[in-house]
């Protein structure tokens, strides 16, 4: 029996608005304890931010006043509700993300998973030491 992505949402995902700072955003996430933030364009969801794009754009001198979505990702990827938890760690592994945006089949957003949701899971590690154990296995 899978389990349904909807099941993961734990948590009122953290918004912010196209062109809020950088700056604000780092504060937010600091003060939270959390790894990334939707951007939103009119409360709809456009863009995600991660603690990775952050890096990335200090790596490269982008100031903190930079607004969030010239930093951030703005071709999310996204899971339907009624997915199963397979589908969503298929696509995080795919696209080589940590998060992802759920929505509903008329594309409301609905809230934002992580990595961690996912290994939350028991059965889903059960499964993932099956798979590493068949591999081990069957590699001579």
């Amino acid at each position: 029996m899978t389990s349904k992505v909807k099941f993961l949402i734990s948590k009122t995902p953290v918004t912010a608005e196209k062109g809020t700072k950088l700056e604000d955003v780092v504060k937010i996430m600091a003060s939270m304890n959390i790894g990334s933030v939707i951007i939103t364009d009119k409360e709809k969801p456009v863009g995600i931010i991660t603690e990775r794009d952050i890096i990335r754009a200090l790596a490269k001198g982008i100031p903190l006043t930079e607004k969030i979505e010239n930093v951030g990702t703005m071709d999310l990827i996204t899971v339907f509700e009624d997915d199963s938890i397979y589908t969503a760690a298929e696509k995080m592994n795919k696209y080589n993300i940590r998060h992802l945006v759920v929505i509903d089949k008329e594309g409301n957003f609905k809230g934002v998973i992580s990595i961690r949701d996912l290994i939350r899971e028991s059965y889903v590690l059960k499964a993932l030491a099956n798979v590493s154990q068949e591999e081990w296995l069957g590699s001579d």
